[in-house]
């Protein structure tokens, strides 16, 4: 039995200036229902939010709500009042009247995202934390809506988790934007896609829908065939001259005009990154003894690294643990508190930073570009101007003349993205790449980077590239920075794995000892097969804890090699666990 639908949206357009956001959107969102907004950047997504949550008007169309429906809004940049304390901003607005009983809710959700200092100014926290106390806001009311615009921006990776476990167990209605894959993945129960103004619903998880767009995509492509065919014979046509064209019925000139105008369909624009760049010399980058401490608090000591060619590297930590700090220390910006960092001699950085960067708003987007460089030669010796390059990063001609005051977070970080890759580096450092990018200019950049013949440092809370980009890992732990061998994937995999293990580890028990006080039940091919069961599972033990501690010690391993002995790890448990219980039968006789 469908469940209640609470939101119904009818005949939706908005139109700002001249530019058609989106037209004649027809949803009913029912009660239960986790809708994930896709789109590239500027499509409209934050704007839908903003839309339904009653803080902008439709040009035409309509929203009806429930007449009791509750509604919590988490917008992309909260903004938050500096003088309030974290518990203050949470509480305030959400209770009728002063209630502790209503203010321990608050407070618990304060704790799950890791938000302890409930007495802490606002102005004084960390994007991840001013985010976290704009989702405990939210979340914490209970609203019977929740519409949640880039959720994981600036989160750390275990917040994340946390916050996907949370929404996928909520039994609450969710309509939120996020360029989060696996987040999307593992949540939605629909997708909506805004494309060129149009809305298109998918029934389903992210997979279902990327799975549901291959299919209306190919089929696109063949009507767009049987369009270029068309469009081709009544272009000869057209070429004919004039006199010819006077013989035509006014309606079939209508069409054919029609298909030149939509001829741009016929080829996707995607982004092609390929820069002509320096071949990197025997010294890449070298950190010997790295140090730093803020205020008191270490964030990382005695750190060695000696990169090598093409080294792909991602690092992941809680919020404010140093991450960005190391990049800054690697990039000269910023001093360690001991240690050298050494250079080498053919070394050309590019530092994409999470700040957002400084420009002038009344600035065209091609007159910004044109600043740094109005020419850039490619790989391939072909030289490109800055419009074609811009052309390339999906800023068409019309796009190019926009003041950068007009465009969305998201095109401007495609914008800074294509400026600071554009001059050819060998060492690419990324800081946070994935905030406010839309999911295609996120593919094509997970492009660049898997061919990029270079080094790459990134930071990100985004699993999926990090998953798809990196081999080794720099992991910010209590005690230091550990040095893994693999993707994100396969860190959670050992991760898990050794909690379990940990958790699961009971006091040892004395085999040899029992055995031999055996039962004179056993029969005395039981009593050999007890005294050789004895012996095997101590082997086993030696086996495990051999291979456990050359997991945890060897920093030498390659991405295969903790692949085979993780597998190796799971076969030998499951044979101690057999056998142990094999023992315990037969002792208890």
């Amino acid at each position: 039995m469908p469940s209640e639908v609470i939101l119904t949206i009818e005949n939706l357009s908005l139109q700002l200036g001249s530019k058609v956001i989106f037209s004649q959107l027809n949803l009913g969102v029912h009660s239960g229902d986790k809708i994930g907004i896709v789109g590239i950047n500027g499509s409209g997504k934050s704007t839908l939010l903003r839309l339904i949550a009653g803080n902008l008007e439709p040009t035409t169309g309509t929203i009806v709500k429930r007449r009791d429906l509750t509604l919590g809004w988490l917008s992309q940049n909260q903004p938050l009042p500096s003088e309030e304390t974290i518990l203050q901003y949470v509480v305030n607005q959400n209770l009728t009247k002063s209630s502790s009983t209503e203010e321990h809710r608050f407070k618990a959700m304060l704790s799950l995202l890791n938000l302890s200092d409930w007495g802490k100014p606002l102005n004084l926290l960390s994007g991840g934390e001013r985010r976290k106390a704009g989702l405990a806001k939210v979340l914490a009311s209970e609203p019977d809506l929740i519409l949640l615009d880039e959720p994981t921006n600036h989160l750390d990776l275990d917040t994340i988790e946390w916050l996907e476990d949370y929404l996928t167990k909520l039994k609450k209605t969710l309509i939120f934007v996020s360029h989060d894959r696996y987040f999307l993945d593992a949540i939605c129960n629909r997708i909506l896609e805004i494309e060129h103004s149009h809305c298109y619903l998918t029934e389903g998880n992210y997979s279902d829908y990327v799975e549901q767009k291959l299919i209306r995509l190919t089929d696109q492509k063949r009507k767009e065939i049987r369009s270029q065919a068309q469009l081709k014979k009544e272009l000869d046509w057209l070429k004919r001259g004039a006199k010819a064209r006077t013989s035509k019925p006014k309606d079939h000139i209508n069409r054919v005009q029609k298909l030149i105008s939509q001829s741009y369909l016929i080829s996707n624009p995607e982004l092609k990154i390929s820069f002509l760049r320096e071949r990197q010399g025997k010294t890449i980058l070298e950190l010997h003894n790295i140090s730093k401490s803020f205020e008191g608090q270490t964030l990382f000591q005695n750190l060695e690294h000696i990169f090598q060619a093409n080294e792909k590297i991602g690092i992941i930590g809680p919020n404010g643990c140093g991450k960005t700090t190391l990049l800054k220390i690697i990039a000269g910006e910023i001093e360690p508190d001991s240690g050298t960092v050494k250079i080498g001699v053919n070394t050309r950085f590019s530092f994409f930073r999470q700040e957002d960067e400084s420009y002038n708003p009344e600035l065209s987007v091609f007159e910004y570009l044109t600043q740094y460089s109005e020419v850039i030669q490619t790989k391939s010796g072909w030289k490109l101007t800055a419009k074609e390059m811009l052309k390339n990063f999906l800023f068409d001609e019309k796009m190019q003349q926009q003041k950068l005051s007009s465009l969305s977070g998201g095109e401007l970080r495609r914008l800074f993205l294509l400026k600071s890759l554009m001059f050819g580096a060998n060492f690419i450092i990324l800081d946070e790449p994935t905030n406010d990018l839309d999911i295609q200019t996120l593919e094509i950049l997970e492009d660049y980077l898997d061919d990029f013949n270079g080094c790459l440092l990134v930071v990100s809370h985004d699993r999926f590239l990090l998953d798809r980009c990196v081999e080794q890992l720099f992991v910010f732990e209590k005690d230091g920075i550990r040095k893994f061998p693999g993707n994100y994937s396969d860190y959670l995999l050992v991760r898990d794995y050794q909690k379990e293990e940990k958790e699961n580890k009971k006091p040892s028990i004395n085999i040899t000892s029992k055995s031999q006080h055996l039962s004179k039940g056993l029969s005395y091919k039981e009593q050999r097969e007890l005294e050789l069961l004895t012996q095997e599972i101590e082997n086993l033990e030696a086996q495990i804890k051999n291979l456990e501690d050359s997991l945890n010690s060897s920093p030498a391993l390659t991405h295969l090699d903790y692949l085979r002995i993780s597998k190796e790890l799971e076969n030998l448990n499951k044979l101690y666990q057999q056998k142990l219980q094999r023992w315990f039968d037969l002792s208890e006789k």
